[in-house]
């Protein structure tokens, strides 16, 4: 994958996400509300955090040649995100009444597998074989 391709590529695989966790949200709305609230919930703690650092660290205005400020930079951006996701599980399990921590977590959990296996489908859909 080119670097110039990157940003396009992450923001499809996010997108991607949070089509999948709607899907199950809404699936799961026929028969438990709360559960089905619970996996939109999951699914937007961590899709928020992880589309804000995307956005940050492909949309800087001037990137730089130096390897140390560029890491440091994207250890920051992992560092806000991650002050960002325990925000929203507080606000979420202080303010969400009722909520179903289970679902909250399978969702959770479940977009980071998304995240991992993802990349690999939209790659072999978007790839050329040479022969």
């Amino acid at each position: 994958m080119a670097l110039n391709k990157a940003p396009h590529w992450l923001q499809k695989t996010l997108t991607y996400q949070v089509l999948i966790v709607a899907l199950i949200g809404v699936g799961l709305s026929i028969t438990d509300w709360v559960a089905a609230m619970s996996v939109i919930l999951g699914g937007a703690i961590y899709s928020l955090p992880a589309y804000w650092a995307l956005k940050r660290e492909f949309k800087r205005k001037q990137p730089t040649a130096d390897a140390k400020q560029t890491l440091a930079q994207m250890y920051g951006n992992e560092m806000l995100k991650l002050v960002l996701t325990v925000a929203l599980f507080s606000l979420a399990f202080g303010l969400v009444k009722p909520l179903n921590p289970l679902a909250l977590l399978l969702a959770f959990v479940g977009s980071h597998l998304l995240a991992i296996m993802l990349p690999v489908v939209i790659d072999k859909q978007t790839s050329t074989k040479s022969k």
